[in-house]
């Protein structure tokens, strides 16, 4: 018989991490699920832990030879999944036992909803703070325009109907940050959300994660809002807020004639004070280097 739930989990050069991700996995109290390991061309010592797994009953590993980055390895891993629902956990990440037992009944409590996805703890170093932020104006039913604001989580609390995820798409591999959000944008224009606010996943601040690059945000920002363009154009103070953060990097990163379109786009979708004075920064000529 096909499991209920398909857990996907790629991983890349992850050897002193992957362990501890899979064996939260391993130790979730809801058992009736297959765990789908993706080594993505990995080039240190990941693919000799996930050895250790391969007799594992519910582990399910792919070995690839061609990186395709985190998206593209997901992508592989749903093509391989059986379950109805759709699970995702990250290579460096913690979940606490009852995670996905607590998901699956509230999605067989809401048959309407086509994702659920809970609280989570961001761990830096010394410090953790709360996902998601406290700034939304709701987190689940219908999520179609407030997804627009920002992203309210991480891909490792997720879990989706696989009619749903087929139905939206899958990942979009071309995204180097955003990923998740740009799935939830996509779900959420076909089915409404549940949320469950108690924490139940840890994801860690790891060196080297994709996310510390600032450029990439500003890549990936403005690639989401050209992709949704109609959507962010029903929602012009998300469409406004997001030109916004994007023209900033661009100007705190150097970079002017990048930054223009973007404070220009956010100025004429919601005018304000802030907006207006970062476009005017934009447009001041470059001072000269001192002698």
């Amino acid at each position: 018989m096909s499991p209920r739930v398909s857990i996907i989990l790629p991983a890349y050069n992850r050897e002193t991490l992957v362990a501890r991700a899979i064996d939260s996995v391993l130790a979730q109290t809801f058992t009736d699920f297959e765990l789908i390991v993706v080594d993505d061309a990995s080039k240190d010592g990941t693919r000799a832990v996930l050895e250790r797994y391969r007799d594992v009953p519910r582990v399910k590993l792919i070995l690839s030879d061609v990186n395709r980055g985190g998206s593209g390895a997901r992508n592989l891993g749903i093509e391989a999944a059986a379950g109805e629902l759709i699970a995702f956990q990250d290579s460096d990440d913690v979940w606490l036992p009852g995670k996905l037992a607590a998901q699956v009944a509230a999605l067989d409590a809401n048959p309407e909803a086509g994702l659920c996805y809970c609280g989570s703890l961001f761990s830096e170093g010394a410090r953790s703070y709360y996902i998601p932020e406290q700034v939304f104006d709701r987190y689940d039913g219908d999520m179609s325009r407030e997804i627009l604001r920002r992203n309210t989580t991480s891909t490792q609390v997720l879990v989706v109907r696989r009619e749903v995820l087929d139905r939206a798409g899958h990942f979009d591999a071309t995204l180097k940050r955003f990923q998740d959000w740009d799935l939830m944008i996509r779900v959420a224009q076909e089915a409404p959300f549940v949320f469950l606010p108690e924490p139940m996943a840890v994801i860690y601040a790891t060196p080297g994660n994709i996310s510390s690059f600032v450029a990439n945000d500003a890549i990936c920002r403005a690639a989401i809002l050209s992709k949704y363009e109609a959507l962010f154009a029903r929602a012009p103070e998300h469409r406004a807020r997001n030109h916004y953060i994007t023209g900033r990097i661009w100007q705190k990163l150097g970079e002017r004639e990048k930054a223009r379109p973007h404070l220009r786009a956010a100025l004429a979708a919601q005018p304000g004070l802030k907006p207006a004075i970062s476009w005017a920064q934009s447009l001041l000529p470059r001072r000269s280097p001192a002698a």
